[in-house]
């Protein structure tokens, strides 16, 4: 059901008592008049808050049907566990007529400077996934690539997401003892200025800076991905550390497709990151499987932009620091496209959760080609 009718619901309950008492004597009775099926008047009358939060609502509003509706006062029905809601249709795709490639994958270090840390089936289990995606991304024939990532080592005097302006990008993976990775792009000023304008004027917070310093979050994917080596790559460069939107990750993919559309050049997009790994000093090498595994399930399910709903935390609990990566891609794409996973592999030695997707595009010719 749709979030909004839940939501608007909740605070109809909530803001008259009369109907409240009515609801919870008689919820599949009362609940059409909130525009509410008898499964969704069940969920609210139990105040089953992880269905309710897995529908999207934020969990400010679901605390209610707990705390106030149920009279749980400790909430102690709630598991904080997310599920993938079946059934229902989704809505047309409404890919940007220039967009010929979507994707993610991860950006570990170590599956190009120490992969002998890990099992080495695994090990080829995600190289074969990103041989994979490299063969997508090739076939597309993008005439540019705009990458995410999130900011590693080099401080910006900002915290917004920052777009690399410049003619060139290099970057080391002498972080990593690994000087003979380094990396040359082609950058896209134009095409890069174009982002940051088109983000300003609809009052979102953006930097430009004519120095990316590449670090491992573009290096690897693009070492293993990119196509030739003149394709213009422009980097969007998340900063989890200084400002964490889900929300506000998605509405900056949004604002991509107006660029994308406006041009005539081909366009890839992919997000790197990801998924769940924590470099805090003693939980390096934990793995959540279980929310990686519906992260994965959600863009199976064509239902990945439901996921810039979560709450901040709601991911970071969980090791997600680096998704919003993801939902800028995912803004860009669209509703109603299903990820194919290619690759997914809880590793622990290399610290995380690394996945390899590709978001499969309707075929349809650009314009202006």
């Amino acid at each position: 059901m749709d979030s909004k009718i839940l939501e608007r619901a909740i605070l109809t309950l909530a803001g008259d008592p009369d109907l409240l008492d009515r609801f919870r004597a008689e919820p599949a009775t009362v609940g059409p008049e909130l525009g509410l099926d008898a499964e969704w008047a069940g969920v609210i009358t139990r105040g089953d808050r992880d269905r309710l939060r897995s529908a999207g609502l934020g969990d400010g509003i679901t605390i209610l049907v707990s705390r106030w509706f149920a009279d749980d006062l400790g909430d102690s029905a709630s598991t904080g566990r997310f599920s993938v809601e079946a059934g229902g249709e989704l809505p047309d795709p409404d890919v940007p007529s220039n967009l010929v490639f979507a994707g993610g994958c991860s950006h570990v270090p170590d599956l190009l400077a120490r992969p002998e840390i890990d099992p080495a089936d695994g090990v080829d289990r995600l190289t074969a996934g990103y041989l994979r995606l490299a063969a997508d991304l090739a076939a597309a024939e993008p005439d540019i690539i705009l990458v995410t990532a999130d900011c590693h080592f080099q401080s910006f005097t900002t915290g917004a997401t920052v777009v690399g302006t410049g003619s060139a990008h290099t970057g080391s993976m002498a972080f990593f003892k690994r000087p003979d990775l380094d990396l040359e792009l082609q950058g896209d000023p134009t095409f890069a200025r174009a982002i940051v304008d088109a983000v300003r004027a609809e009052g979102l917070e953006v930097e430009e800076s004519t120095r990316i310093e590449l670090d491992h979050g573009l290096i690897v994917p693009l070492r293993m991905l990119l196509p030739r080596p003149d394709i213009p790559v422009v980097p969007i460069i998340t900063q989890p550390a200084r400002g964490f939107s889900p929300f506000g990750s998605r509405a900056f993919g949004e604002v991509l497709r107006t660029v994308v559309e406006s041009g005539k050049r081909r366009v890839a997009m992919l997000a790197t990151g990801g998924l769940s790994h924590w470099l805090d000093p003693g939980k390096f090498g934990h793995v959540d499987e279980e929310f990686d595994t519906y992260l994965l399930e959600m863009l199976k399910a064509g239902k990945g932009l439901e996921l810039g709903n979560l709450e901040p935390y709601a991911l970071l609990d969980h090791g997600q620091y680096e998704f919003p990566n993801w939902l800028i891609m995912l803004g860009l794409v669209g509703p109603g496209i299903r990820g194919d996973v290619y690759a997914y592999e809880p590793m622990q030695a290399s610290g995380g959760g690394w996945t390899v997707v590709n978001m499969p595009l309707p075929r349809k010719v650009p314009a202006g080609v």
